[in-house]
């Protein structure tokens, strides 16, 4: 049983966990049938989850080939982003722990006057989530539409 992107079920595992990335964004919008804090537990849930299901996909810890950063070649085209793929893995990486210190931040943030650092935090991880997202989709379209796989 491979859990590794290309084995049967490593291949659904980062759907799996693509699709819980996803339904975590819904706290963004927070539609009104629960709390904002109900929201943010759902969000932190789903995304530590779905990142979890997304690094076993890309082999972490075991056969994990992004330790080096991934090598991006423009003049391959299309093909010169595969390396994309690394710099999600990594990004998935980056986003749970960033999720996790932004969690400890936003609970203390009124109490202890940390506001500014959670605006400055909440900032970064907007944008390490919008990478991630730019990477994954760049990810999908190389592996699920061209059928273009690394190992």
């Amino acid at each position: 049983m491979d859990l590794k992107g290309e084995g049967w079920l490593g291949y659904r595992l980062g759907y799996a966990g693509t699709m819980m990335l996803l339904a975590a964004q819904a706290y963004l919008f927070r539609p009104g049938f629960l709390t904002k804090p109900a929201w943010l537990d759902m969000h932190c849930y789903l995304t530590t989850a779905g990142g979890a299901l997304i690094l076993v996909h890309s082999g972490f810890p075991y056969s994990f080939g992004y330790w080096s950063p991934p090598r991006l070649n423009p003049e391959l085209g299309v093909y010169g982003l595969v390396g994309l793929q690394g710099v999600a893995a990594w990004l998935v990486l980056v986003l749970i722990f960033s999720g996790l210190f932004g969690r400890y931040v936003y609970g203390r943030a009124a109490s202890a006057g940390w506001g500014r650092a959670f605006k400055w935090w909440h900032s970064a991880h907007s944008v390490a989530s919008g990478a991630l997202y730019v990477a994954g989709f760049v990810h999908l379209l190389l592996a699920v539409q061209l059928r273009f796989l690394t190992a």
